[in-house]
């Protein structure tokens, strides 16, 4: 997905929690994930309960509620942050929260506070507080004469967490809040150290200035980033708007002389037939396009240096605004109807893959295919596309 680029630590926090909420689920072992004092922790010796309670939500709702917070928050904090120091910061969060967790449970059951429930609450809550604190809001608005900014949406889905299990819930969420701002500051806290240099296993520093030693994040990303995977960046459309024909023809004007070299050299290479094909295969989509505009073609198949395949929208006549033209507002509305519909859809043809593996013979048809596709089966714009890719 290309919404986790740049998030791989976020990403894998998101399947583990699906994974561990979803086993225990269908193992039925639900009843021992939350962390109770009396009597798991007091008279049944039960203290892995304290390590295993963050790592899985009781519920379907609450494991849903906490998928949507990580990604709307986790991914970009992480980006903000780098993956390392997001890294660290999760630990730093996840250990601090249960240890306030612990505490609070101790001093807190005479006051009916037993038990702390299942799912990284902490955590999540301490996300929310760094983006309070680092980003600003995007926008406002009013709902009856009251101002919300952007981040109320998630906040929302916060409060859902929050009144899940009163007045545990309450409980953990706070602690997370604190812990979010315990870690902003610059309290100096006793933190392990692997350093040999400094001689010491205990350094007092603030906990943002901590970070997962080099070595171990290296490993672990190693050993984690087969199960994750990498998430590719957005693809960016290649289609033309309605209101942007001018820049369109100005872009395809540029790179007209690259279009022509590469025609040039396809040809030569097959001896002119490429050249030739390309040539029919760009005058019979215009003679489409004319015919469905309802005006006669006029395509002069001997331009030179082949003109047409650079700036096929920059025909005398006022060919970029007819209606048939991909960048017009009616032919947009066409393609927008026909995805719906499921109308109009075609494959590449043989002749069409034929001519621009001769132009491009280092390509894999798939990667042909797929830009013969992508740009509406435009073959010049396929041509672009690919010279963009290769270049």
């Amino acid at each position: 997905m290309s919404g986790f680029q740049n998030a791989g630590v976020t990403k894998g926090i998101m399947i583990l929690l699906a994974l561990t909420s979803l086993s225990a689920s269908l193992l039925d072992v639900k009843p021992y994930l939350h962390l109770q004092l009396v009597p798991h922790i007091t008279k049944y010796r039960q203290f892995w309960r304290i390590a295993v309670h963050p790592f899985a939500f009781a519920n379907s709702t609450e494991l849903l509620i906490g998928e949507i917070l990580f990604y709307n928050v986790g991914v970009a904090i992480e980006r903000a942050f780098g993956s390392r120091k997001y890294a660290s910061y999760i630990l730093v969060s996840s250990l601090l929260s249960t240890f306030i967790a612990s505490i609070s449970i101790v001093l807190g059951y005479k006051f009916g506070l037993n038990s702390i429930p299942a799912g990284p609450y902490g955590i999540i809550f301490s996300l929310l507080w760094q983006q309070y604190r680092i980003f600003p809001s995007l926008y406002h608005f009013r709902v009856f004469g009251i101002e919300f900014s952007s981040k109320v949406f998630n906040w929302i889905l916060a409060a859902q967490l929050l009144l899940s299990k009163p007045p545990s819930s309450l409980l953990i969420s706070l602690i997370g809040l604190l812990t979010g701002y315990i870690y902003r500051t610059d309290t100096l806290f006793p933190l392990p150290s692997l350093s040999i240099s400094r001689r010491r296993l205990l350094v007092r520093r603030s906990l943002k200035t901590y970070r997962i030693p080099l070595s171990v994040y290296r490993l672990l990303s190693r050993l984690f980033s087969p199960i994750v995977g990498e998430s590719l960046p957005p693809r960016r459309s290649q289609r033309v708007l309605p209101g942007q024909q001018s820049q369109s023809q100005i872009q395809f004007t540029q790179r007209g002389s690259s279009i022509a070299t590469a025609l040039n050299t396809g040809a030569t290479n097959q001896n002119g037939s490429a050249r030739s094909r390309l040539r029919s295969l760009l005058s019979n989509r215009l003679n489409t396009n004319a015919t469905q505009a309802g005006t006669s073609p006029t395509v002069n198949t001997t331009i030179g240096n082949d003109r047409r395949a650079g700036g096929e929208g920059q025909g005398s006549g006022g060919g970029a605004q007819r209606s048939g033209e991909p960048g017009s507002a009616t032919a947009a509305m066409g393609e927008w109807v026909n995805e719906i519909t499921g109308r109009g859809t075609r494959v590449a043809s043989e002749e069409e893959i034929s001519t621009l593996s001769s132009m491009f013979p280092n390509l894999s048809r798939e990667v042909i295919v797929r830009a013969l596709q992508t740009n509406d089966f435009n073959t010049a714009q396929a041509v672009e596309a690919l010279l963009q890719e290769s270049g």
